[in-house]
């Protein structure tokens, strides 16, 4: 079988979907069939050059390749095992390639359950920010077979420039997770010291963020999430949003504690999601959790 697929397919094509979906068109130059719930969600990807299908079926039916961009395990398992899912209706030697994030066990049983119908499989989350989904930057760990990884290496390239076979099925969930937690528990570290900082009196935001910068506290969640969001104090909807954030570190402790290991930080970071959504700012940025700690800015 040929590596170089005659068509491909992309469902979910929201804000990290359909800027993926985009750069996979543009630079792969091959036919692309495309599916999202909403009909909005489509118009842009067929007025750059996509095939618009009226329902997952049909993707599934008409690609060799397909990519998943989807809110959460619960969506993944709908797509694929449903009346009109992928499992159903993809033809045997297929690959689907599933860039949501999603609890490790979803990503292992979807590698088993394919396999039984001669589909294969790969757990590929992404990592980084909408602004590098668009530029085609993003982080992408992959979980699965070396041989499907093989054939899904040059599509992925199209969205992202550190694309890592990380192992076998599950692989890249767990890493996506861990990544993630990390993000959070670092956010919440930054909305601590830019409250203490505030209240001192004593330096300038600007002056925080130069120094922690320049020292051993500088990191890719400093310069972006602590610059863009804690600096201004600004937490837009419309970016990855505070529920969604409280989703992966949910998928965290559910593994974790499949695992009998305990996660003291991360058990408090989700606690103050918990708390951030139930004030409020589910659908905020999740640098809002600094308007946890800090009552004073409304």
């Amino acid at each position: 079988m040929s590596l170089a697929p005659s068509t491909l397919g992309f469902i979910g094509l929201g804000v990290m979907g359909a800027a993926e979906c985009l750069n996979l068109l543009r630079k792969s130059g091959t036919p692309t069939v495309v599916f999202d719930l909403n009909p909005d969600n489509i118009e842009p990807l067929v007025a750059a050059g996509a095939i618009p299908a009226e329902s997952v079926a049909e993707v599934a039916a008409r690609a060799d390749v397909m990519f998943l961009s989807l809110p959460g395990g619960t969506e993944v398992s709908a797509v694929l095992y449903d009346e009109g899912g992928i499992l159903g209706a993809a033809r045997p030697g297929s690959l689907v390639i599933d860039l949501s994030t999603t609890p490790v066990a979803v990503a292992k049983a979807a590698h088993d359950r394919l396999a039984q119908r001669q589909l294969s499989f790969l757990d590929a989350p992404v990592a980084r920010t909408r602004k590098a989904a668009v530029a085609g930057t993003l982080a992408i760990m992959v979980g699965g077979a070396e041989s499907d990884y093989r054939r899904a290496e040059p599509l992925l390239r199209t969205m992202g420039t550190d694309v890592t076979h990380c192992g076998p099925g599950g692989a890249g969930a767990l890493l996506k997770l861990v990544n993630n937690t990390v993000v959070f528990e670092t956010v919440v570290a930054l909305a601590e010291a830019v409250t203490l900082a505030r209240h001192s009196g004593l330096v300038t935001d600007e002056t925080l963020f130069d120094v922690l910068g320049g020292g051993s506290a500088g990191s890719f969640v400093l310069e972006n999430h602590g610059r863009s969001a804690l600096l201004p104090d600004q937490h837009p909807t419309g970016i990855f949003p505070a529920a969604y954030m409280r989703k992966d570190l949910g998928y965290t402790l559910e593994l974790a504690a499949e695992l009998g290991v305990e996660l003291p930080s991360a058990t408090l970071a989700h606690s103050m999601l918990d708390q951030l959504c139930d004030n409020g700012f589910a659908q905020n940025y999740h640098t809002a959790v600094v308007r946890l700690l800090d009552k004073d800015r409304k």
